[in-house]
């Protein structure tokens, strides 16, 4: 009985040993002294941080930061941001000179993805540090990281909007849904909201908020699309609704363009 008992119990070990999740691996760039060197730009780098450790200086945040490290040979006024990461990232830059000199810091400039500009001197190297939001020295955490860096555009933005003339509802729970393109001349950050707004039968009312949020890449474009439940006791059905809306589009640091003010169109709603 003792035999029988031991030798589950080495069963039941090996079992649970080997259902554990494997450990993500230490990325190479985990220390500022093994940073990834950028040659040159645009750059971009994409990579697995789970297995960071919460490494480098602690003057905006260092949860399981990864380094990179960039020296231009000429002046130039440099973007670096973690567009298209799905975790809530923080940037830090600096150098080191005598001690820990920050350059810039942000969270939170597109969404959860963050963004800096700043003027890179010649001969200069500049420290890049991307962490998990928020706080400093924890070991867990991170995803998956896309960081770009590049020269900062002169061109202006510049931004369409279009509203799909028809949309659908749900015949089934009475919800509905609009949508339409948006394209950009540069990286943006863009915004629509409005009321939509439904008679039927003459009578009732169906009416709620619509609301999106989305980046939009140059040559891209970005198809954006609403759901939404009617705020009154009446869903969304077949036929027209008025949608009365704003629209804007935002580089995230000094450009702003205004796509739409209070416009008003006729959306057709017809079963999805």
């Amino acid at each position: 009985m003792r035999r029988t008992s031991l030798v589950l119990l080495a069963v039941i070990a090996m079992v649970l040993l080997v259902a554990q999740p494997a450990a993500a691996a230490t990325p190479p760039n985990d220390s500022p002294s093994t940073a990834v060197e950028i040659r040159s730009i645009p750059f971009t780098y994409d990579q697995d941080t789970t297995g960071a450790d919460a490494n480098g200086p602690r003057f905006c945040g260092n949860n399981t930061s990864v380094f990179f490290r960039f020296t231009p040979s000429d002046p130039v006024r440099v973007q670096v941001d973690t567009i298209g990461s799905d975790y809530d990232t923080v940037l830090s830059v600096y150098t080191v000179d005598g001690g820990t000199n920050p350059v810039r810091c942000n969270d939170d400039r597109f969404g959860v993805a963050s963004g800096v500009r700043f003027r890179a001197l010649a001969g200069t190297t500049y420290y890049i540090m991307v962490a998990q939001c928020c706080g400093s020295g924890q070991s867990s955490g991170g995803g998956h990281l896309v960081l770009r860096v590049d020269e900062v555009s002169t061109e202006p933005l510049e931004a369409t909007l279009e509203v799909a003339t028809t949309g659908t509802y749900d015949p089934i729970g009475g919800s509905a849904t609009i949508g339409g393109t948006i394209t950009c001349s540069t990286v943006s950050y863009v915004g629509v909201e409005g009321i939509l707004r439904q008679v039927r039968a003459g009578l009732y009312v169906a009416r709620a908020y619509a609301w999106f949020q989305g980046l939009c890449e140059p040559g891209v474009g970005l198809s954006w699309s609403a759901e939404v439940d009617s705020e009154t006791a009446y869903a969304f059905g077949s036929g027209d609704s008025r949608f009365t809306y704003w629209a804007g589009a935002s580089d995230g640091f000094r450009q702003w363009v205004q796509l739409a003010d209070r416009e008003r169109m006729t959306i057709a709603l017809r079963a999805a």
